[in-house]
């Protein structure tokens, strides 16, 4: 939900360098409206939004090669956090299932171990999330508020690299001069937004040959991705800067624009993520530039601003798990997965194809959506798309 607060006073950003063209991102710089600065937009003290929801994910094994004598299945389930409250947790499986934690980055999931089993093998987990609006940036500093959002894993974590995540080197260099003159984190975290949404580009048709594993090294040279490839990006020329930063998954309950009104229930045809940093002055803070590069193409900038240290309610209804390279609990036998938004089942110790399917039913709502009624509509969300943008999924939510 979007608070009706001033946006942040706007500034261009203008990458440069030769480096920067080697890594083929100056290339189509956006001519949409400048990007934000790094003013501080007026403290706010109205009530944070919030929204209580209750999903119910299905992980479905359609078929299992003859011969099996044994299937894992792993289903991701969120923990309680400074934004949201888990509860009613409800799980059907034919046989007996744990809830477990990974020890990396504090993960938790639903286990369930079959030796018995008839195809399809199917096992349902409910619960319900009451989730508060990720709107930092509008208030006062909280530093209780900013203790209880630190990341319970160990910092080493929040400043190495990922497999597919490296750290200095050209991506190094890339950041020290997208930050040139920079002296804050805020500011050059702030640079670094700025940066991604106007050189980045949003792959509405899921065209990239790597599309959404966020590898660096390539979306770097393709300027195209999702969520988990800009976002990844992000993480590298943070990282790079030791500006601690992590990716946290979860899934929306409305595509861009928001739907008007959003549906008391539907299904979720994707996740979406954004990363968190931490500010020494202001405390742990999130961004989400994909989501800023899509309100731009849809002609919402003051959305796009906003974005920069904050969340929109709908498209982050649920936080399910962080990071990247991950080992489950207990662990699986075809080493690390490259995130864990989705389930995963194992035959033999070999991975099998999981199918899924993400539902939700609003429960209730504490504050209503600011966004224009005109692009908040399913009509005006096809013209204010980008061009060649894919059409919203029937009966289910774009990611």
């Amino acid at each position: 939900m979007l608070s009706r607060r001033k946006p942040f006073a706007p500034a261009a950003f203008a990458p440069s360098g030769l480096l920067l063209l080697a890594c083929a991102l100056l290339a189509a710089e956006s001519s949409a409206a400048p990007l934000p600065s790094s003013a501080d937009a007026p403290p706010s003290l109205a009530k944070r939004a919030s929204l209580a929801t209750r999903f119910t994910y299905t992980a479905t094994v359609p078929s299992l090669p003859t011969g099996t004598r044994s299937l894992d299945l792993w289903l991701p389930l969120p923990s309680d956090s400074a934004l949201q409250k888990v509860t009613d947790i409800a799980v059907e499986s034919p046989v007996r299932h744990q809830i477990t934690r990974e020890s990396r980055y504090g993960n938790r999931m639903v286990f369930a171990h079959f030796n018995d089993f008839a195809n399809p093998v199917k096992v349902t987990v409910s619960f319900t999330v009451n989730r508060m609006e990720a709107d930092l940036l509008a208030e006062f500093p909280d530093a209780a508020l900013d203790e209880k959002l630190r990341p319970g894993f160990a910092d080493r974590l929040l400043l190495a690299p990922d497999s597919r995540v490296p750290l200095g080197g050209r991506y190094g260099e890339i950041a020290a001069e997208v930050t040139a003159g920079k002296a804050s984190v805020r500011d050059r975290m702030l640079a670094i937004y700025n940066h991604t949404v106007a050189t980045m580009q949003y792959d509405y048709k899921k065209e990239s040959p790597k599309y959404a594993q966020g590898d660096v090294a390539f979306v770097c040279d393709y300027k195209k991705g999702n969520c988990s490839d800009l976002h990844s990006y992000i993480i590298s020329l943070a990282r790079s800067l030791k500006i601690p930063a992590y990716l946290e998954y979860g899934f929306p309950i409305t595509g861009i624009p928001l739907a008007s009104p959003i549906p008391q229930e539907g299904t979720v045809a994707g996740y979406h993520c954004w990363t968190w940093f931490k500010d020494p002055e202001r405390g742990w803070l999130p961004l989400d530039a994909s989501d800023g590069r899509r309100w731009q193409d849809a002609g919402r900038v003051d959305i796009r601003d906003r974005l920069f240290g904050n969340l929109v309610l709908e498209r982050s209804a649920v936080a399910l798990s962080r990071g990247r390279d991950i080992t489950l609990s207990p662990a699986q036998k075809a080493g690390p997965l490259n995130n864990f938004i989705y389930p995963y089942a194992e035959a033999d110790g070999q991975a099998v194809d999981a199918k899924w399917e993400f539902r939700y039913k609003l429960l209730s709502s504490a504050d209503s959506p600011t966004i224009s009624p005109a692009l908040s509509s399913a009509g005006a969300a096809e013209s204010a798309a980008a061009p060649g943008s894919a059409p919203r999924a029937p009966n289910g939510i774009q990611r």
